[in-house]
């Protein structure tokens, strides 16, 4: 069990936070093993919990901590009133009871998920492809613990009224399906910046993760510029950018790359790439 986490730190179920009503941990089930009645297999999940699982964690929750059980905002468990000893005790069920619990960059979808005949779109697949692709380049450890994605697909329960550093909202034209991409805020006063297909809608979300995290675990979604929101918004273009990189002449070099393509993304003010921007220059404007 790690030390407790400061305030404004997720409280993972590995690293409780100190309240005044004792320890809190938080956990995302992803879904439950064949052992205990939960899901097995199958296309992407929302999470989810079987009432068996649920009944059991919530016994777990009495045993060892007040009784108290929440749903956050975000479809996350809170569990209140812990020691450090029965925090232990507490992880050691969930394990036993085989409930998967999500682990790194928080990358939300709707509690009816997949399941709400009035969706828009499935938000699954989009989510699973960017936790994903922050896997892969290895953001979870430079990002700081309150960065998150959401992931919305419309319907009856959105995610409008929750804040995160990059939303991804599906939106309909027509028969066709594209991804409203913005940063920085709520369903009501995030920035936008393009819309997308849901290749592009996830090279946007990855590039501006990165961005987040060449600003140090303390930096969010706010904190970047005017120059690199003016990229991102640029990056689903698939016409070559219509002027040359815009780069600090103090330092920072850019080698080729096609804009809009898995490369460039991962390129971006990467350190030690011959290919990529200066990490202090890491901002590309395509016009």
């Amino acid at each position: 069990m790690n030390a407790f986490s400061r305030r404004g730190a997720c409280p993972a179920l590995s690293a409780p936070m100190q309240t005044g009503d004792g320890l809190l941990v938080r956990l995302n089930p992803v879904a439950g093993g064949p052992s205990s009645g939960g899901p097995t297999s199958g296309g992407p999940t929302s999470g989810g919990l079987s009432p068996k699982l649920l009944i059991g964690l919530a016994e777990s929750a009495l045993r060892h901590g007040n009784g108290i059980m929440e749903v956050t905002a975000r479809g996350s468990l809170q569990i209140r009133g812990l020691t450090t000893d029965s925090a232990m005790l507490l992880a050691a069920e969930v394990d036993a009871l085989d409930i998967a619990v999500r682990t790194g960059v928080p990358v939300e979808t709707g509690p009816l998920a997949g399941i709400d005949p009035q969706e828009i779109a499935d938000p699954r697949p989009l989510a699973e492809r960017i936790r994903a692709a922050i896997e892969e380049a290895g953001l979870a450890q430079r990002l700081g613990p309150k960065v998150s994605v959401i992931v919305d697909g419309g319907g009856q329960l959105g995610l409008d009224s929750v804040t995160a550093d990059v939303r991804l909202a599906a939106t309909r034209s027509g028969a066709r399906i594209q991804w409203q991409v913005s940063v920085a805020g709520d369903g009501q006063n995030a920035k936008p910046l393009a819309f997308a297909d849901e290749g592009a809608a996830r090279d946007i979300a990855v590039a501006a993760l990165r961005m987040i995290a060449e600003k140090g675990r303390e930096a969010h979604a706010r904190d970047l510029s005017e120059r690199q929101l003016a990229s991102l918004a640029g990056w689903h273009s698939t016409a070559p950018p219509s002027v040359l990189p815009d780069i600090s002449p103090s330092r920072g070099e850019i080698g080729s790359f096609t804009a809009g393509s898995p490369l460039a993304a991962s390129t971006v003010g990467e350190r030690g790439s011959p290919s990529a921007i200066s990490p202090l220059e890491g901002e590309i404007a395509l016009g």
